[in-house]
């Protein structure tokens, strides 16, 4: 008997985080988004290799929005004087249509702008810095520049590993306040605090003394940090994590947090939806 083809999917999925400064509302960060559909900014990579657009839907339910879905396409833009003809050794001008390219590779980004996250397949074809390259660059280009703080969410296990560690011999971070993300106790005094400053940014440095670790207390200033860090910003540490292990240096921009989930192929959005409110909208 024929095996059914099983139509549930799995995947494992980034998340990335995309946080006004300013105005820090559902239709900004709509009209954001809107802005790099129509403008459509060729944004460069490295080399020859450039990432566009190539489609978008917008998913709404009674003129609610709910999502949008954007395709983008990568390839390279290929030079006309840089073919070379073996047989007769010599370098070859080719007459090539601007609209021809090659290497296409696509990945789609699905954005939930309650939460203004998106999600990311984590097999996708385009990867993960290049999408971060291309909404930093892209929202300069369309006139959005200093407008956004775009950053990928940081694993929850490292963040608990740092602050858990034997010992932690220096902590550097660059972080800017939340736009409003569940906290509580120190976390929430520590996000407040810097948002009434008037600070997109803040860079910090902590070092222990000779032999000695950096205290990590709940509820106290490395948590606070850490715990802003994981969706807004990045951290390097100097840490021992064990009495018996030998000291490391670890970032956080080396391990994006991975979410698995799981559903029927005609649920996927609703799925993403449910995650990403679930996890960060209001408690």
């Amino acid at each position: 008997m024929k095996k059914e083809k099983s139509n549930r999917i799995r995947g494992s999925w980034y998340t990335v985080n995309i946080k006004a400064y300013e105005n820090q509302t559902k239709q900004h960060y709509i009209d954001a988004l809107r802005s790099l559909i129509d403008k459509d900014p060729l944004v460069k990579i490295q080399g020859n290799r450039h990432i566009s657009i190539e489609g978008f839907d917008y998913i709404s339910d009674k003129n609610d929005f709910k999502m949008i879905v954007l395709r983008l396409c990568a390839y390279d833009i290929m030079d006309p004087e840089a073919f070379f003809d073996i047989r007769k050794k010599q370098q070859v001008m080719v007459n090539l249509s601007p609209d021809i390219v090659s290497n296409k590779r696509s990945g789609e980004l699905y954005f939930v702008p309650d939460v203004h996250r998106l999600m990311i397949l984590k097999s996708s074809k385009i990867s993960l810095n290049q999408v971060i390259k291309y909404l930093r660059t892209g929202f300069d280009m369309v006139g959005r520049e200093d407008e956004f703080d775009v950053n990928v969410e940081v694993s929850s296990e490292l963040i608990d590993t740092i602050e858990h560690s034997y010992m932690i011999y220096s902590l550097e971070a660059s972080l800017s306040y939340s736009n409003h993300d569940p906290s509580s106790n120190f976390v929430k005094f520590f996000d407040d605090e810097m948002n009434d400053t008037g600070a997109e940014k803040a860079e910090i440095k902590l070092k222990s003394g000779k032999g000695k670790s950096l205290k990590s207390k709940k509820d106290g200033l490395i948590s606070a940090i850490l715990h802003l860090v994981k969706s807004n910003g990045f951290a390097k540490a100097r840490i021992k994590k064990t009495e018996e292990s030998s000291p490391v240096t670890i970032e956080t921009k080396d391990y994006p947090e991975i979410v698995h989930l799981e559903g029927k192929q005609d649920n996927l959005l609703s799925a993403i939806q449910k995650h990403l409110i679930k996890t960060y909208g209001s408690k």
